[in-house]
Parts: structure tokens; sequence; C-alpha cells
């Protein structure tokens, strides 16, 4: 068992970690990740230069944790829904309603920007771009895929493509969070109008 000091140190560097985190997060959401700057961090955090530097090697690393944590923030919803008791499309619906409270918490919504700038920038870190693309990549889109080819298979979801289904989910999701960034006092579409992408016509 850890002595008690060395958890209140943990603790503690836990809590700086994840300040500095949040702080870069708003940075990056207002100036991109090519010209934030260490400084803009630390003056957002209100914490020195150098004890930034002491958590992280520089801007990119910070922009990677984020990029990590934004893509385990997605794949988790999608395990977690894949595990609730219900139909492929109930399963669905669970997993939207969850998506949707992500985009009106003010500072979550700020991680599907971050996944916008990694997947379009050109001058990202290889890191980045392994998260992202690399040989044992798995993107939500992917991994959402099964849940439609399931749902399709007991005929409650319509039969059409499933990559394109999926594809035209996650824009859509994505374009409400791009909304929600830049109005947010943007009404929010309730999850039934969302999963009407799935729903098979009369």
């Amino acid at each position: 068992m850890m002595p008690r000091q060395d958890q209140q140190n943990k603790q503690i560097r836990d809590e700086r970690r994840a300040q500095i985190l949040q702080a870069a997060l708003r940075v990056f959401a207002r100036r991109g990740m090519v010209a934030a700057k260490i400084s803009d961090i630390a003056k957002e955090a209100k914490l020195s230069h150098g004890l930034v530097y002491h958590y992280f090697k520089s801007k990119e690393e910070i922009f990677m944790t984020l990029v990590q944590k934004a893509l385990e923030s997605s794949l988790n919803v999608i395990y977690y829904a894949n595990e609730q008791v219900g139909t492929p499309l109930e399963k669905l619906r669970w997993m939207t309603e969850q998506i949707m409270k992500s985009i009106n918490n003010g500072e979550e919504v700020l991680l599907f920007l971050i996944m916008i700038q990694a997947s379009t920038s050109d001058i990202v870190s290889e890191e980045v771009k392994e998260i992202l693309t690399g040989e044992h990549a798995v993107s939500p889109v992917m991994a959402t895929i099964p849940l439609i080819m399931e749902g399709q298979k007991v005929k409650e979801i319509k039969q059409e493509d499933p990559v394109q289904l999926a594809v035209t989910y996650y824009a859509f999701i994505q374009g409400l969070a791009i909304n929600k960034i830049q109005w947010e006092e943007c009404p929010m579409p309730e999850a039934h109008l969302i999963m009407n992408i799935f729903k098979k016509t009369p």
C-alpha cells in the first residue's frame, strides 16, 4: 500500500496535470495547435512556465495527450453502449444520449475540436498520426460498425451500407459539436432525431 505522503503527492501531481490539460484544451480550441505556445497554456492554467515543462516536454506532447484522451472518451462510450441491456438500436440511442451530454458540456465539447484539428492538420506529430491512422488505430466510426450490423441482422436498422451509416452518424455528431462551439446557445436536437439516421422507413 502506498504511504500516505506518496498518495498525497500523487494526487497533487494528477490534479496539476489535469489543470494543465484543461487549460491547454481551451488554448488549443481558441488558437489552434500551431499558434498556441506553452506560455499561453501556463497563463491559462495560472501556473509558471517552468512548472508546465515539469509535467510535459512540449506543447506537442500536451496536444498528443489530449488527442489520446478524446479518442479514449469516444471509444469508451461505444464500449459501454455495447454493455447496455437492450437491442442494438436501444444501445445506439443510449450512446447518442451520452454523446449529446458531452456536447452540451462546455469543456468536453472542445475535445471534438481537438480531434478535428488532429485529423486535418498537416503538422501534427508522427505520434499523433500513429494514434489516429496507425496499424493498430481504431476509429469511432469503425468501432460502431459492428453494432450497426448487429441491428441490421435483427432488422431494426435500415439495410444500407453500415460504413456509410456510421460515417453519416459521426458527421452529424461532429457538425453539432462544431455548432455548439461556435454558438454556445445553439439548441441541440434530441437523441431520437439523430437516431432517424438508422431507423427503417415504413
